[in-house]
Protein backbone atom coordinates (compact mmCIF):
# COMPACT_ATOMS: atom_id res chain seq x y z
CA UNK A 1 0.00 0.00 0.00
CA UNK A 2 1.21 3.39 -0.84
CA UNK A 3 2.24 4.95 2.92
CA UNK A 4 -0.40 8.06 3.42
CA UNK A 5 -3.22 6.57 1.43
CA UNK A 6 -6.31 6.95 3.54
CA UNK A 7 -9.31 4.49 3.67
CA UNK A 8 -12.71 6.20 4.93
CA UNK A 9 -15.22 4.82 2.85
CA UNK A 10 -16.45 2.09 4.78
CA UNK A 11 -18.65 4.61 7.05
CA UNK A 12 -19.95 6.46 4.08
CA UNK A 13 -20.93 2.93 2.20
CA UNK A 14 -22.55 2.41 5.32
CA UNK A 15 -24.67 5.48 5.66
CA UNK A 16 -25.81 5.03 2.19
CA UNK A 17 -27.06 1.84 2.46
CA UNK A 18 -28.99 2.84 5.71
CA UNK A 19 -30.64 5.22 3.23
CA UNK A 20 -31.64 3.04 0.77
CA UNK A 21 -33.18 0.72 3.69
CA UNK A 22 -34.98 3.84 4.49
CA UNK A 23 -35.84 4.31 1.14
CA UNK A 24 -37.32 0.78 0.40
CA UNK A 25 -39.25 1.24 4.24
CA UNK A 26 -41.34 3.73 2.47
CA UNK A 27 -42.13 1.84 -0.53
CA UNK A 28 -43.07 -0.68 1.79
CA UNK A 29 -45.51 1.10 3.64
CA UNK A 30 -47.08 2.86 0.51
CA UNK A 31 -47.98 -0.41 -0.71
CA UNK A 32 -49.04 -1.80 2.39
CA UNK A 33 -51.40 1.48 2.50
CA UNK A 34 -52.32 1.33 -0.98
CA UNK A 35 -53.57 -2.69 -0.88
CA UNK A 36 -55.00 -2.27 2.06
CA UNK A 37 -57.51 0.60 0.63
CA UNK A 38 -58.02 -1.10 -2.79
CA UNK A 39 -59.09 -4.75 -1.06
CA UNK A 40 -61.21 -2.98 1.99
CA UNK A 41 -62.64 0.00 0.46
CA UNK A 42 -63.04 -0.56 -3.25
CA UNK A 43 -64.36 -3.00 -5.92
CA UNK A 44 -60.78 -3.75 -7.51
CA UNK A 45 -60.28 -6.93 -7.80
CA UNK A 46 -56.55 -7.56 -8.13
CA UNK A 47 -54.26 -10.85 -7.35
CA UNK A 48 -53.90 -10.36 -3.75
CA UNK A 49 -52.00 -13.16 -2.49
CA UNK A 50 -49.28 -13.05 -4.71
CA UNK A 51 -48.85 -8.85 -4.01
CA UNK A 52 -49.16 -9.81 -0.22
CA UNK A 53 -46.28 -12.21 -0.53
CA UNK A 54 -44.52 -10.07 -2.47
CA UNK A 55 -44.55 -7.26 0.18
CA UNK A 56 -43.83 -9.85 2.73
CA UNK A 57 -40.58 -10.95 0.70
CA UNK A 58 -39.48 -7.43 0.43
CA UNK A 59 -40.57 -6.74 4.82
CA UNK A 60 -38.27 -9.32 5.56
CA UNK A 61 -35.65 -8.81 2.71
CA UNK A 62 -35.60 -5.13 4.96
CA UNK A 63 -35.51 -6.45 8.25
CA UNK A 64 -32.28 -8.97 7.12
CA UNK A 65 -30.50 -5.58 5.58
CA UNK A 66 -31.29 -3.88 8.80
CA UNK A 67 -29.39 -6.88 10.51
CA UNK A 68 -26.38 -6.66 7.94
CA UNK A 69 -25.94 -2.81 8.84
CA UNK A 70 -25.68 -3.73 12.38
CA UNK A 71 -22.62 -6.38 11.56
CA UNK A 72 -19.30 -4.76 11.52
CA UNK A 73 -17.92 -5.99 8.14
CA UNK A 74 -17.67 -3.13 5.71
CA UNK A 75 -19.91 -2.83 3.09
CA UNK A 76 -18.69 -2.84 -0.38
CA UNK A 77 -20.40 -1.35 -3.51
CA UNK A 78 -21.21 -4.66 -5.11
CA UNK A 79 -23.42 -4.91 -2.09
CA UNK A 80 -25.01 -2.22 -3.02
CA UNK A 81 -25.33 -2.34 -6.37
CA UNK A 82 -26.95 -5.77 -5.59
CA UNK A 83 -29.52 -4.01 -3.70
CA UNK A 84 -30.47 -1.99 -6.43
CA UNK A 85 -31.09 -4.68 -8.53
CA UNK A 86 -32.93 -6.39 -6.10
CA UNK A 87 -35.45 -3.31 -5.91
CA UNK A 88 -35.89 -3.13 -9.55
CA UNK A 89 -37.08 -6.97 -9.46
CA UNK A 90 -39.27 -6.63 -6.29
CA UNK A 91 -40.74 -3.27 -8.20
CA UNK A 92 -41.37 -5.32 -11.59
CA UNK A 93 -42.98 -8.18 -9.74
CA UNK A 94 -45.49 -5.62 -8.03
CA UNK A 95 -46.01 -3.92 -11.61
CA UNK A 96 -47.03 -7.28 -13.15
CA UNK A 97 -49.62 -7.81 -11.06
CA UNK A 98 -50.84 -4.25 -10.93
CA UNK A 99 -51.77 -3.22 -14.60
CA UNK A 100 -47.70 -2.87 -15.59
CA UNK A 101 -46.29 0.67 -17.30
CA UNK A 102 -49.78 1.67 -16.76
CA UNK A 103 -49.44 2.03 -13.12
CA UNK A 104 -48.39 4.91 -11.72
CA UNK A 105 -45.51 3.54 -9.48
CA UNK A 106 -43.17 2.67 -12.72
CA UNK A 107 -41.74 6.14 -12.08
CA UNK A 108 -40.15 4.56 -9.13
CA UNK A 109 -38.11 2.91 -11.52
CA UNK A 110 -35.63 6.25 -11.60
CA UNK A 111 -34.57 6.29 -7.89
CA UNK A 112 -32.61 3.37 -7.92
CA UNK A 113 -30.81 4.73 -11.26
CA UNK A 114 -30.82 8.07 -9.53
CA UNK A 115 -29.73 6.29 -5.91
CA UNK A 116 -26.48 4.44 -8.31
CA UNK A 117 -26.04 7.82 -10.29
CA UNK A 118 -25.02 9.85 -7.16
CA UNK A 119 -23.20 6.83 -5.11
CA UNK A 120 -21.80 4.18 -7.46
CA UNK A 121 -19.86 4.07 -10.55
CA UNK A 122 -20.91 5.13 -14.11
CA UNK A 123 -19.96 1.14 -14.99
CA UNK A 124 -22.99 0.22 -12.12
CA UNK A 125 -25.37 3.18 -12.96
CA UNK A 126 -25.57 1.82 -16.65
CA UNK A 127 -26.15 -1.59 -15.70
CA UNK A 128 -29.25 -0.47 -13.27
CA UNK A 129 -29.99 2.21 -16.07
CA UNK A 130 -30.51 -0.93 -18.54
CA UNK A 131 -32.40 -2.87 -15.91
CA UNK A 132 -34.66 -0.33 -15.11
CA UNK A 133 -35.43 0.13 -19.14
CA UNK A 134 -35.57 -3.76 -19.60
CA UNK A 135 -38.29 -4.23 -17.06
CA UNK A 136 -40.07 -1.29 -18.33
CA UNK A 137 -39.87 -2.37 -21.97
CA UNK A 138 -41.24 -5.97 -20.75
CA UNK A 139 -43.60 -5.13 -19.07
CA UNK A 140 -45.09 -3.09 -21.84
CA UNK A 141 -46.06 -6.41 -23.21
CA UNK A 142 -46.39 -8.69 -20.77
CA UNK A 143 -48.53 -7.60 -17.28
CA UNK A 144 -52.12 -8.60 -15.47
CA UNK A 145 -54.59 -5.03 -16.79
CA UNK A 146 -55.99 -3.48 -14.14
CA UNK A 147 -59.15 -1.66 -14.64
CA UNK A 148 -58.26 1.39 -12.05
CA UNK A 149 -55.56 2.30 -14.58
CA UNK A 150 -57.30 1.78 -18.12
CA UNK A 151 -60.36 3.46 -18.15
CA UNK A 152 -59.29 5.84 -21.19
CA UNK A 153 -60.29 4.76 -24.78
CA UNK A 154 -57.98 2.12 -25.83
CA UNK A 155 -56.27 4.42 -28.57
CA UNK A 156 -55.55 7.40 -26.14
CA UNK A 157 -54.20 4.45 -23.38
CA UNK A 158 -52.03 3.61 -26.01
CA UNK A 159 -50.53 7.13 -27.21
CA UNK A 160 -50.21 7.80 -23.30
CA UNK A 161 -48.40 4.53 -22.46
CA UNK A 162 -46.09 5.16 -25.15
CA UNK A 163 -45.54 8.72 -24.39
CA UNK A 164 -44.41 7.59 -20.78
CA UNK A 165 -42.21 5.06 -21.67
CA UNK A 166 -40.59 7.36 -23.87
CA UNK A 167 -39.86 9.61 -21.54
CA UNK A 168 -39.05 6.99 -18.84
CA UNK A 169 -35.94 6.18 -20.88
CA UNK A 170 -35.16 9.54 -22.07
CA UNK A 171 -34.96 10.22 -18.10
CA UNK A 172 -33.18 7.38 -17.61
CA UNK A 173 -30.36 7.92 -19.90
CA UNK A 174 -29.98 11.36 -18.62
CA UNK A 175 -29.50 10.40 -15.10
CA UNK A 176 -27.17 7.50 -16.01
CA UNK A 177 -25.11 9.63 -18.21
CA UNK A 178 -25.33 13.48 -17.10
CA UNK A 179 -25.90 13.06 -13.47
CA UNK A 180 -23.95 10.08 -12.72
CA UNK A 181 -20.25 11.99 -14.28
CA UNK A 182 -21.51 14.57 -12.16
CA UNK A 183 -21.39 13.15 -9.21
CA UNK A 184 -18.45 11.28 -9.92
CA UNK A 185 -16.92 14.83 -10.39
CA UNK A 186 -17.91 15.47 -7.65
CA UNK A 187 -16.75 12.74 -5.55
CA UNK A 188 -12.91 13.57 -7.57
CA UNK A 189 -13.09 17.00 -6.48
CA UNK A 190 -14.18 15.89 -2.79
CA UNK A 191 -11.43 13.32 -2.74
CA UNK A 192 -8.45 15.97 -4.40
CA UNK A 193 -9.51 18.71 -1.46
CA UNK A 194 -8.91 15.69 1.32
CA UNK A 195 -5.65 15.19 -0.41
CA UNK A 196 -4.49 18.78 -0.60
CA UNK A 197 -5.51 19.14 3.45
CA UNK A 198 -3.77 16.57 4.13
CA UNK A 199 -0.75 17.46 2.35
CA UNK A 200 -0.94 21.03 3.67
CA UNK A 201 -1.36 19.65 7.31
CA UNK A 202 1.80 17.47 6.61
CA UNK A 203 3.37 20.10 5.18
CA UNK A 204 2.83 22.63 7.86
CA UNK A 205 3.74 19.80 10.47
CA UNK A 206 7.24 19.41 8.27
CA UNK A 207 7.81 23.16 8.45
CA UNK A 208 7.68 23.11 12.21
CA UNK A 209 10.05 20.12 12.47
CA UNK A 210 12.30 21.47 10.18
CA UNK A 211 12.20 25.39 12.38
CA UNK A 212 12.63 23.05 15.17
CA UNK A 213 15.89 21.08 13.96
CA UNK A 214 17.27 24.31 12.51
CA UNK A 215 17.70 25.66 16.15
CA UNK A 216 18.95 22.73 17.41
CA UNK A 217 21.54 22.77 14.78
CA UNK A 218 22.41 26.12 15.58
CA UNK A 219 22.28 24.57 19.50
CA UNK A 220 24.32 21.84 18.97
CA UNK A 221 27.28 23.58 17.16
CA UNK A 222 28.68 24.96 20.07
CA UNK A 223 29.20 21.83 22.59
CA UNK A 224 30.28 19.66 19.43
CA UNK A 225 33.13 22.35 19.40
CA UNK A 226 33.85 22.17 23.48
CA UNK A 227 33.38 18.05 22.78
CA UNK A 228 36.25 18.19 19.99
CA UNK A 229 38.66 20.66 21.58
CA UNK A 230 38.45 18.56 25.27
CA UNK A 231 39.17 15.28 22.32
CA UNK A 232 41.90 17.18 21.29
CA UNK A 233 42.99 17.55 24.92
CA UNK A 234 42.60 14.35 26.04
CA UNK A 235 44.59 12.64 23.07
CA UNK A 236 47.60 14.18 24.34
CA UNK A 237 47.18 13.68 28.10
CA UNK A 238 45.87 10.20 27.69
CA UNK A 239 47.49 8.73 24.91
CA UNK A 240 46.72 5.16 25.91
CA UNK A 241 42.84 6.00 25.06
CA UNK A 242 44.49 7.14 21.50
CA UNK A 243 42.02 4.34 19.59
CA UNK A 244 39.29 5.35 21.76
CA UNK A 245 39.70 9.20 21.68
CA UNK A 246 40.16 8.57 18.15
CA UNK A 247 36.44 6.88 17.40
CA UNK A 248 34.78 9.54 19.50
CA UNK A 249 36.29 12.49 17.36
CA UNK A 250 35.17 10.25 13.92
CA UNK A 251 31.99 10.52 15.27
CA UNK A 252 31.56 14.03 16.80
CA UNK A 253 32.81 14.80 13.06
CA UNK A 254 29.90 13.08 11.63
CA UNK A 255 27.62 15.11 13.80
CA UNK A 256 29.20 18.00 12.25
CA UNK A 257 29.23 16.84 9.16
CA UNK A 258 25.48 16.15 9.44
CA UNK A 259 24.28 19.47 11.33
CA UNK A 260 26.13 20.90 8.16
CA UNK A 261 23.56 19.07 5.81
CA UNK A 262 21.21 19.68 7.82
CA UNK A 263 21.65 24.16 7.37
CA UNK A 264 22.18 23.47 3.75
CA UNK A 265 18.98 22.04 3.09
CA UNK A 266 17.22 24.73 4.19
CA UNK A 267 18.55 26.51 1.32
CA UNK A 268 15.14 25.86 -1.48
CA UNK A 269 16.09 24.51 -4.67
CA UNK A 270 19.98 24.10 -4.08
CA UNK A 271 21.41 20.72 -3.68
CA UNK A 272 19.70 18.71 -6.75
CA UNK A 273 21.98 16.73 -8.51
CA UNK A 274 22.10 14.10 -11.19
CA UNK A 275 24.03 10.30 -11.16
CA UNK A 276 23.10 6.87 -11.41
CA UNK A 277 21.58 4.62 -9.47
CA UNK A 278 24.33 2.38 -8.67
CA UNK A 279 26.70 5.60 -7.63
CA UNK A 280 23.19 6.89 -5.36
CA UNK A 281 23.63 3.37 -4.25
CA UNK A 282 27.60 2.89 -3.31
CA UNK A 283 27.68 6.14 -1.58
CA UNK A 284 24.79 5.25 0.71
CA UNK A 285 26.37 1.96 1.51
CA UNK A 286 29.95 3.93 2.64
CA UNK A 287 27.52 5.92 5.30
CA UNK A 288 25.95 3.01 6.50
CA UNK A 289 29.25 1.54 7.34
CA UNK A 290 30.04 4.67 9.04
CA UNK A 291 26.93 5.02 10.89
CA UNK A 292 26.44 1.23 11.97
CA UNK A 293 29.48 -0.94 11.07
CA UNK A 294 27.97 -3.20 13.52
CA UNK A 295 24.88 -4.30 10.91
CA UNK A 296 26.12 -6.43 8.20
CA UNK A 297 24.03 -5.04 5.18
CA UNK A 298 22.89 -7.57 2.84
CA UNK A 299 23.25 -5.56 -0.84
CA UNK A 300 22.29 -6.41 -4.78
CA UNK A 301 22.74 -3.72 -6.55
CA UNK A 302 21.71 -4.59 -10.30
CA UNK A 303 24.29 -4.82 -13.84
CA UNK A 304 20.84 -2.18 -14.38
CA UNK A 305 21.36 0.86 -11.58
CA UNK A 306 24.54 1.57 -13.66
CA UNK A 307 22.79 2.60 -16.41
CA UNK A 308 19.68 4.16 -14.59
CA UNK A 309 20.08 7.78 -14.00
CA UNK A 310 17.91 9.76 -11.71
CA UNK A 311 17.82 13.17 -9.71
CA UNK A 312 18.29 13.74 -6.33
CA UNK A 313 19.45 15.67 -3.71
CA UNK A 314 20.72 15.04 0.01
CA UNK A 315 17.33 14.50 1.45
CA UNK A 316 17.06 11.01 -0.70
CA UNK A 317 20.28 9.69 1.09
CA UNK A 318 18.43 10.66 4.77
CA UNK A 319 15.25 9.61 3.61
CA UNK A 320 16.86 5.67 2.27
CA UNK A 321 19.05 5.50 5.97
CA UNK A 322 15.91 6.49 7.55
CA UNK A 323 14.59 3.29 6.45
CA UNK A 324 17.73 1.36 6.95
CA UNK A 325 18.19 2.27 10.55
CA UNK A 326 14.17 1.23 11.00
CA UNK A 327 15.14 -1.62 9.24
CA UNK A 328 18.57 -2.59 11.25
CA UNK A 329 16.37 -2.00 14.46
CA UNK A 330 13.57 -4.45 13.78
CA UNK A 331 15.86 -7.16 12.82
CA UNK A 332 19.51 -6.58 12.97
CA UNK A 333 20.70 -9.71 11.72
CA UNK A 334 18.51 -9.70 8.15
CA UNK A 335 18.61 -6.21 6.55
CA UNK A 336 19.08 -6.27 2.87
CA UNK A 337 19.02 -3.18 0.26
CA UNK A 338 18.43 -4.08 -4.03
CA UNK A 339 18.33 -1.25 -6.06
CA UNK A 340 17.66 -1.85 -10.10
CA UNK A 341 15.61 -0.58 -13.06
CA UNK A 342 12.01 -1.13 -13.14
CA UNK A 343 10.41 0.22 -16.54
CA UNK A 344 10.35 4.08 -16.46
CA UNK A 345 11.69 3.89 -12.68
CA UNK A 346 14.60 3.54 -10.71
CA UNK A 347 13.49 0.55 -7.77
CA UNK A 348 15.21 0.72 -4.16
CA UNK A 349 13.79 -2.18 -1.93
CA UNK A 350 14.88 -1.91 1.80
CA UNK A 351 13.73 -5.29 3.42
CA UNK A 352 14.06 -6.63 7.09
CA UNK A 353 12.84 -9.62 9.19
CA UNK A 354 11.02 -8.12 12.10
CA UNK A 355 7.60 -8.17 12.81
CA UNK A 356 6.27 -5.87 10.58
CA UNK A 357 3.90 -2.58 11.63
CA UNK A 358 0.83 -3.08 12.38
CA UNK A 359 -2.08 -2.50 10.10
CA UNK A 360 -3.47 0.48 12.21
CA UNK A 361 -0.11 1.89 12.44
CA UNK A 362 0.83 1.41 8.74
CA UNK A 363 -2.31 3.04 7.30
CA UNK A 364 -1.19 6.49 9.05
CA UNK A 365 2.27 5.95 8.19
CA UNK A 366 3.46 9.14 5.90
CA UNK A 367 0.68 11.22 7.22
CA UNK A 368 1.13 11.89 10.87
CA UNK A 369 3.73 10.88 13.71
CA UNK A 370 3.43 7.05 14.48
CA UNK A 371 6.74 4.93 15.56
CA UNK A 372 6.33 1.30 16.61
CA UNK A 373 9.32 1.99 19.23
CA UNK A 374 8.85 2.98 22.49
CA UNK A 375 9.69 6.24 22.99
CA UNK A 376 9.75 7.32 19.26
CA UNK A 377 8.48 10.62 17.70
CA UNK A 378 7.43 8.83 14.91
CA UNK A 379 8.77 11.29 12.20
CA UNK A 380 11.12 9.13 10.20
CA UNK A 381 8.64 7.58 8.11
CA UNK A 382 6.77 10.79 7.57
CA UNK A 383 10.05 13.11 6.71
CA UNK A 384 11.27 9.72 3.82
CA UNK A 385 7.91 10.08 2.65
CA UNK A 386 7.71 14.03 2.21
CA UNK A 387 10.97 13.99 0.70
CA UNK A 388 10.80 11.07 -1.78
CA UNK A 389 7.66 12.77 -2.78
CA UNK A 390 9.27 15.92 -3.74
CA UNK A 391 11.25 14.27 -5.93
CA UNK A 392 8.56 12.62 -7.75
CA UNK A 393 8.75 9.16 -6.39
CA UNK A 394 6.35 7.16 -4.15
CA UNK A 395 7.49 5.03 -0.86
CA UNK A 396 5.28 2.01 -0.58
CA UNK A 397 5.08 -0.27 2.37
CA UNK A 398 4.60 -3.98 1.45
CA UNK A 399 4.62 -7.42 3.74
CA UNK A 400 8.00 -9.51 3.22
CA UNK A 401 7.02 -12.52 2.10
CA UNK A 402 8.23 -15.01 4.72
CA UNK A 403 7.66 -12.26 7.71
CA UNK A 404 8.92 -8.74 7.96
CA UNK A 405 8.58 -5.91 6.44
CA UNK A 406 9.51 -4.82 2.34
CA UNK A 407 10.14 -1.08 1.67
CA UNK A 408 9.62 0.38 -1.86
CA UNK A 409 11.11 3.52 -3.30
CA UNK A 410 10.60 4.18 -6.96
CA UNK A 411 11.88 7.61 -8.35
CA UNK A 412 11.56 8.65 -12.17
CA UNK A 413 14.27 8.28 -14.60
CA UNK A 414 15.92 11.57 -16.28
CA UNK A 415 18.65 11.36 -18.81
CA UNK A 416 21.88 10.91 -18.26
CA UNK A 417 24.19 13.12 -16.53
Amino acid sequence: MPVGEPGKSTTLSRQNLLRLWSIRSILLMVLIVALTWLSDFTEYELPWTPLWALVLGLGLLNVALLYRLWLPAPVTAVEFFANLLLDIVFLSAVLYFSGGPSNPLVSFYLIPVIVSAAVLSVRHTGIVAAAAVASYTVLFNWHRPFELFGTMGQAGMNAHMIGMWLNFVFSALLIAWFVARMAQSMRGQHDAMLRVRAEAARNETLIGVAGIAAGAAHELRTPLATMTVLTDELQGEHPELAEDLALMQQQLDRCDAILGELVALTAQGEGMQRGTLAALVFALIDKWRIARPEIRLQVDCDASAEDTAIAFDQSLHHALMNLLHNAADASPQQVSLEARADGGQALIVVQDRGEGIPADIAEALGRRFVSRKDGGLGLGVLISSASIERLDGQLTLLDREGGGTRWEVRLPRVDAP
